[in-house]
């Protein structure tokens, strides 16, 4: 029933009981009856609309972007809930967008590699993301509402917020973090953001990016440099030096020109031992090697090393002596093996006293090779060890010249264990020798290069 057909009926219906309720003037009993059941049935409709007024509106709210109003008086509530229904598929529509774009940004936010943290114009922090936190090593929830001079106490950051919400322009700063007991060096990107909607407000947004390993690299690149152009120096410099001599006149005396030509033949060995080394390191770092593995024969190799240095094993009274079962096979590349071996035997001859033993070991256990060689030399002192595997690093320096080397083997032989996806080991105590392991695995390795015989 329509609300209009209900008005129309409750009218008629009124106007009958006037009729009705006049013409029985004389009749006291049936007015006062026909009073009472108008009262009651009047009460009875109001009772009626209002529990369909609650049926309706509590489907509405129920599912308020479908519901139609179905009943009593749909023509009285239709208009209102279209309207109602209207409104909030509208607002539904505009939370839909402002969700996506939220999500849109958060995501982004995540994912970035720089540290992101917007503040108030007064430096407390309002929002970070992950890098933030990682960069910083601080969580979000010690971060969201600290000053940001509180959570990186830097007297450069002050500075960074008092000029970047003065000039309203972008500052770039880089400063020295210390966390977690190690220092940092990041670069800071500060800009002030100012609202569109006419409000005024203003934040911070600062982005932190980590140059600690850029930097790193940097000095590392220049100690390279400067350590390449000191050892390239020190040979080139005999080589001219005993050439000009031999120019002078040197050459009129046999004897003198013979060691004088020695000595420019040694240097010039040793320069092109160290292009070679430099060479070698340089393609091992390239990424570009092509492994070949194969079963090998430890007892083989070690019979080819023997010979290779057999003159400077005898001219310095030395035995290489091996400690493993023969035969002793394992999977790996040869040429990358030979050439930790050769470095390795190399560094054992060269500072072992003469008179001295070389031993090579190796076991098998749990799927990993060990192979070892162990000297009888000075040994390392142990806070010298974590040092040995950077390019030209001397424990002794003084000893530099009077013991030839590039000082490149060890780090050729990390490369190569990093390669073969293995780990190099040394053990040593000063004046107890020096013991060097080469740890390789025998499962995992990439065998859609192994060979089909094996």
């Amino acid at each position: 029933m329509s609300f209009q057909t209900f008005v129309l009926a409750a009218g008629g219906a009124s106007f009958l009981l006037g009729l009705l309720f006049g013409a029985l003037s004389g009749q006291t009993l049936l007015r006062i009856l026909l009073f009472s059941g108008t009262m009651a049935g009047l009460l009875f409709s109001v009772r009626a609309i209002r529990r369909t007024i609650s049926r309706q509106s509590a489907s509405a709210l129920q599912n308020p972007l479908t519901i139609k109003a179905q009943g009593l008086f749909d023509d009285l509530f239709d208009p209102m809930l279209n309207g109602l229904i209207r409104l909030l598929r509208e607002k539904n529509e505009v939370s839909g967008r402002l969700a996506e774009v939220a999500s849109r940004f958060e995501g982004v936010l995540e994912h970035m590699v720089e540290g992101v943290a917007v503040t108030s114009p007064n430096a407390q922090i309002l929002l970070v993301n992950a890098a933030f936190e990682r960069i910083l090593e601080v969580s979000s929830t010690e971060a969201v509402g600290s000053r940001l001079g509180l959570v990186i106490r830097d007297v450069a950051i002050h500075q960074l917020v008092e000029e970047v919400f003065r000039t309203r322009a972008k500052v770039v700063r880089e400063i020295e973090f210390s966390g977690a007991g190690k220092k940092k060096t990041l670069n800071v990107v500060a800009t002030v953001s100012e609202t569109k909607d006419g409000s005024g407000k203003s934040y911070g947004i600062f982005l932190f990016y980590d140059m600690t390993t850029i930097r790193g690299l940097e000095r590392m690149r220049k100690d390279f440099v400067a350590n390449v152009s000191h050892e390239i120096r020190t040979p080139l410099t005999s080589i001219r030096g005993y050439a000009e001599a031999l120019t002078d006149g040197a050459l009129s005396d046999p004897e003198l020109s013979r060691k004088f030509l020695g000595i420019i033949s040694d240097q010039a060995d040793r320069l092109s031992r160290m292009v070679n080394d430099l060479l070698e390191l340089s393609r091992l770092e390239s990424g570009t090697v092509e492994l070949r593995l194969g079963k090998i024969d430890l007892g083989v190799q070690v019979d080819r090393m023997r010979e290779v240095f057999s003159s400077r094993l005898e001219d310095r009274q030395m035995q290489l002596k091996t400690d493993f079962p023969r035969p002793f096979h394992y999977v790996s590349d040869e040429s990358l093996i030979e050439l930790v071996l050769t470095n390795l035997l190399d560094n054992a001859v060269k500072y072992s006293p003469p008179g001295r033993e070389i031993r090579i070991q190796a076991r098998q256990k749990e799927g990993m090779v060990t192979v070892g060689v162990v000297d009888n030399g000075p040994g390392i002192p142990r806070e010298e060890l974590p040092r040995v595997f950077e390019r030209f690093y001397r424990v002794d320096r003084s000893r530099s010249s009077s013991v030839s080397g590039t000082g490149l083997g060890l780090s050729i032989v990390r490369h190569v264990a990093t390669i073969l996806k293995g780990r190099v080991e040394i053990r040593s105590e000063s004046g107890e020798g020096t013991t060097v392991l080469l740890h390789l695995p025998q499962k995992g390795l990439p065998t859609s290069i192994l060979p089909s015989n094996l």
